[in-house]
Order: structure tokens, then sequence, then C-alpha cells
């Protein structure tokens, strides 16, 4: 079953006892820069965007003379009546000068490009080809979270390693660069880099895919998979941006690095990251299987393994014109595993109350929709904890 995605990033740490939903240890092969590396790159070309609607990111892709122009997500920005500040890394605020949103239409790309003025220096972003971004590739994804109470200018930058799961020919909006990586609320808009440290897309969707249940209903699942609107999507909009191709930096070099291989899995992290894939195409038969092989090895994410069987038994029941005990079971089981292997686990919490909704059973759904609200709350997880505390007034 296809998974459409929410327009909202998750916002996932590790405070006080919650862990993020697929917060994977998965061994890279040797990459072209440390993760490290990547981030000294990123630092100076990422800035926040901000205005009294909320809070995002973008980085800087062109400069001329004191103008400099960011590309973020238009959504960050679509409102014609707000005013936007530029943040940059040195701590300086500038007005946005102009704002050009090449979302026109529901069927365009969440693109817009923002120029402000600043005598101050900023390196401009290198653009890589981002078809060469192929299933299993290694992204970054960087930009300022509004996590532990921080927001507007408060935000700290943050580095979010992940690796590529699909690439659709067509999702609404653009985007499809998607990953697995943890990303957080106000991170939208930021660049999502390869193993060089060359932009590849701009990252702006998370935190849960919606799958139609039997009763009709569409229930937001989390499932912490996250998309970007790749790069090239872009250079295909330079006119209307206004922008010479001659004003980028770009770097068509494949990278040195290539894709994890799942071809022939041998170990627990190859199982998983195949199996990952497999339920981001929609395959959730085969995801299980993968899954299932993986825990054999008895790896140390045994949660995230179980809430991902959990979510690829939600999807294969959801839409069933009637649900089988068996299978309606099936779901309840494996996020019932994951909570007893991390009791943290806020988002096997919530997806575990909407499989006893599905089973009719709305005490045990409201009892859990409440713990992972509790969990949501302590980890600063702000749009989670309402969505959670807005489903138990619905069954009250």
């Amino acid at each position: 079953m296809n998974i459409n995605f929410s327009r909202y990033d998750t916002l996932t740490t590790l405070l006080a006892g919650t862990t993020a939903a697929l917060t994977i240890v998965i061994s890279q092969p040797a990459i072209a820069k440390t993760p490290q590396e990547v981030a000294s790159i990123a630092g100076p070309l990422t800035v926040q965007i901000n205005s009294s609607l909320g809070d995002g990111s973008g980085v800087i892709i062109a400069k001329t003379g004191k103008t400099y122009t960011v590309l973020t997500v238009n959504h960050v920005v679509e409102k014609a009546d707000v005013k936007y500040t530029v943040r940059t890394s040195k701590g300086k605020n500038y007005q946005a000068t102009s704002v050009t949103r090449l979302q026109t239409a529901e069927t365009d790309p969440d693109l817009a490009v923002v120029k402000f003025e600043s005598p101050e220096e900023y390196p401009v972003a290198t653009i890589a080809d981002s078809d060469q971004a192929v299933i299993g590739t290694q992204i970054f994804v960087y930009g300022y979270p509004a996590t532990g109470g921080l927001f507007g200018a408060e935000r700290e930058p943050e580095l979010s390693p992940g690796l590529v799961t699909s690439r659709p020919g067509n999702r609404p909006e653009g985007y499809t660069l998607r990953y697995q990586a943890v990303t957080w609320s106000g991170m939208s808009g930021g660049p999502v880099f390869d193993s060089e440290g060359r932009v590849i897309g701009l990252h702006g969707q998370g935190e849960f895919g919606f799958a139609q249940t039997s009763s009709g209903e569409v229930a937001p699942i989390k499932t912490g998979f996250n998309a970007a609107v790749p790069i090239n999507t872009f250079i295909g909009k330079l006119v209307a941006a206004g922008i010479n191709k001659s004003e980028l930096k770009v770097d068509n070099t494949p990278p040195t690095s290539g894709p994890v291989s799942t071809a022939n899995p041998q170990d627990a992290q190859a199982y998983y990251f195949r199996g990952l894939s497999l339920l981001d195409q929609g395959d959730a038969w085969e995801a299980i299987a993968d899954f299932n092989r993986a825990l054999a090895f008895k790896p140390k994410y045994t949660p995230e393994l179980y809430f991902n069987i959990g979510n690829a038994s939600t999807f294969l029941t959801a839409g069933l014109p009637e649900l089988e005990p068996t299978r309606g079971s099936t779901a309840i089981q494996a996020y019932t595993r994951a909570i007893e292997a991390n009791s943290g686990f806020a988002d096997a919490y919530y997806n575990r109350a909407l499989a006893y909704l599905e089973n009719k059973n709305q005490p045990k759904a409201i009892a859990d929709f409440q713990k992972a609200a509790e969990l949501y709350k302590q980890g600063g997880r702000t749009s989670a904890y309402q969505d959670a505390l807005n489903r138990i007034k619905q069954l009250q």
C-alpha cells in the first residue's frame, strides 16, 4: 500500500526516556567525508527563516554583490502578507528583500527562493546531481530544529544522517527523494547533502503517513520516513526563480562512496535497511519478512524492528472490508513488543492506539493515546502531543 506523507517534520529526541521511532545505527561503508566534515560545510551555508507564523530553514545557493539567494521550501514562506527574517550562522538577522514562490499550484514542487542583503561574507553551497542519490545512498539533513523549548532565533543547528529508501517517479509537491533519518520541526527547507557535502535536495516532509482503515477513517500512522524535493527539480525551475545557472556552483561528479548494497543481505543491518526500503515502496509482506530475518541476528535496535513490523501489518490490514482476527492482532502484538523493548517509544503507543481502535477497543486506545501524549510532551514534540490530545478528545 502506498503511504502518503504529511508536510510536517517529526520532532524526535532522546529526552526524558523517549526515543525516535526509527533511530537506527547502520554501519556504513567508507564515505568521502565524515559527518563532522559535512557539518562544517553545512553550517555556514544553512540559515534560519523566521516569522510570526513559525520557523524554518534554508540554504544559500547564490550571491551577487551583497545580495544572497536562499533556497527553501514554499510552505515555510507561503504567506505573502507576512514578514520573513533570515538569520545566518553568524547570528546576524536580515529582513527578506524578496520572496519568489515557485509553488503556484498544488501540483508544483514545494520550493521558494528568498533573498537578503548583507555586507558579511558567506559561502555558497555546491549543488550535485540528485539523480545519483539512489536507494541506499548516504545523505545528511541539516537545519535548525525547534526542540527542547527553543524557537526562532534560539534554535541551534543539527546534522542528521540517513539513507535513501526510495526514489518514486512522482509524488505530491515534488517530494521524490525519500529517506530514513531523524528530523525535527523547524528543519523544513534545510539542505539535504550527499556524502561529499553537496546539496541534493530540500527537506520538508515527514512525521507520519496516512492509511485508510477498514472503517473508512484515514489514520495518521507514525513512520519516521522523510522526504525532500530533489535539487534537480529546482534546476528545472531556474527561469521561474529568476536565476541563471551560471550563478550556481554545480559539481555533478559521482560521489566516491557507493550506496549500501542490499542485493544479498548477510547481516541484520542489510536486512533491516532492505525492509525499510520495501516498506517505503509499499511492499509490506516482503518488508515484514526482512524485518524478521534481521531479528534473527538479535540486533540492538529490536524496538524499531518490531515497530516497523507493526507498521507493515497496519498497512496490510488497512482498507480490508473485514478485519481478520489474526491479522488484526498482529500489529498490536508487534507494537507491544516494541514497547516492551523500549518503554519510552511514544510512536509505538500512538500506533498501537490506532490498532486498538480498529479492533473496537476504545478504552485501551484512549490509554495508549494518553501515554503517547505524555511522552510527546516530555520530548518536546509539540505537534505530536497536540495530535494525541485531539484524538483523546474525539474518543471521550
